[in-house]
C-alpha cells in the first residue's frame, strides 16, 4: 500500500514533468520570437517602435539562453514543444502587415499584438515560477523572477508608446473632439501629424535596470497586514 511518501513522490514526479514541458513550450515560444521580431521591425514605420523591437530581441535572445540554461541545471538537454498560443499571434501579426502599408495605423495593430505577447508570456511565466518554488529549485525561481521583471518592464514600455505615440496618430483626425465623435484628445495634449517626443531614458533597457513601480505584483493580504496597509 502507498503511504504519504509515495503520495509525495508522484506528486513531485508529475510537477517534474509539468515543468519540463513548461519550459519547453516557453523555448519554443521565445524561440519563435527571435525569428519574428526582425520581421516585425521591418514593417513599422516609426523609428520608437523599431528601436524597441530590437531592445526586445536582445532581451528575447537572453531568455532563451537561460531556459536553456535552466534545462542542464535540472540534468535535461533544451528541447522544444510547439507553442500554439505564440505562433497563433504571430501568424495575426504576420497577416495584419502584409495587408497594409507602413502606416500608423499598422504601427498600432503590431503594437497591440506586442502587448498581447507579453501578457501571454508573464502568465506563463508566473505559473512555471509557481511550480519551480514547489519542487525547491530555488534559483531556478531566482531566475524566472527575473525574467518575469523583464517581461513586466517591455509590456509598459509597450503600453507608454500605445498611448504616447501610436493610437493618437492612428485615430481620424476628425475624431480630434467629441463633436467628431470617436476618441476626445485633449487640445495641445499631443501633436497631430507626428510623433511625440520621446522623453530622454523612456527605452527598455532603462525600465529594465531601474525597475518601475506600476509594474509591480501587489500585495497578497499576508503582505498587507505585514506592512499594516491591509
Amino acid at each position: 500500500m502507498q503511504g504519504p511518501k509515495g503520495e509525495i513522490m508522484k506528486r513531485t514526479n508529475t510537477l517534474s514533468y509539468q515543468l519540463i514541458e513548461e519550459l519547453a513550450g516557453l523555448l519554443n515560444a521565445e524561440s519563435q520570437l527571435v525569428e519574428a521580431l526582425p520581421k516585425m521591425a521591418d514593417a513599422s514605420q516609426l523609428s520608437a517602435i523599431r528601436i524597441s523591437l530590437e531592445d526586445f530581441l536582445q532581451v528575447t535572445k537572453e531568455h532563451v539562453s537561460r531556459l536553456q540554461d535552466i534545462f542542464s541545471n535540472i540534468g535535461q538537454s533544451p528541447k522544444q514543444v510547439t507553442c500554439q498560443a505564440m505562433k497563433e499571434l504571430i501568424t495575426e501579426v504576420q497577416g495584419l502587415v502584409s495587408k497594409a502599408e507602413k502606416s500608423p495605423a499598422s504601427d498600432a495593430a503590431i503594437l497591440n499584438v506586442l502587448q498581447r505577447m507579453q501578457q501571454y508570456e508573464v502568465a506563463r511565466y508566473k505559473a512555471v515560477r509557481e511550480h519551480s518554488a514547489d519542487l525547491g529549485h530555488t534559483k531556478i525561481v531566482e531566475v524566472f523572477t527575473k525574467i518575469l521583471n523583464e517581461d513586466r518592464a517591455i509590456n509598459f514600455h509597450f503600453n507608454e508608446l500605445a498611448q504616447g505615440v501610436i493610437n493618437v496618430q492612428a485615430i481620424d483626425p476628425s475624431a480630434s473632439s467629441p463633436k467628431g465623435g470617436g476618441f476626445y484628445i485633449p487640445e495641445g495634449k499631443f501633436k497631430r501629424g507626428g510623433t511625440k517626443k520621446k522623453p530622454k531614458g523612456t527605452d527598455i533597457s532603462r525600465f529594465i535596470s531601474e525597475g518601475n513601480p506600476n509594474i509591480q505584483e501587489p500585495l497578497g493580504k499576508e503582505e498587507k497586514e505585514e506592512n499594516g496597509t491591509g
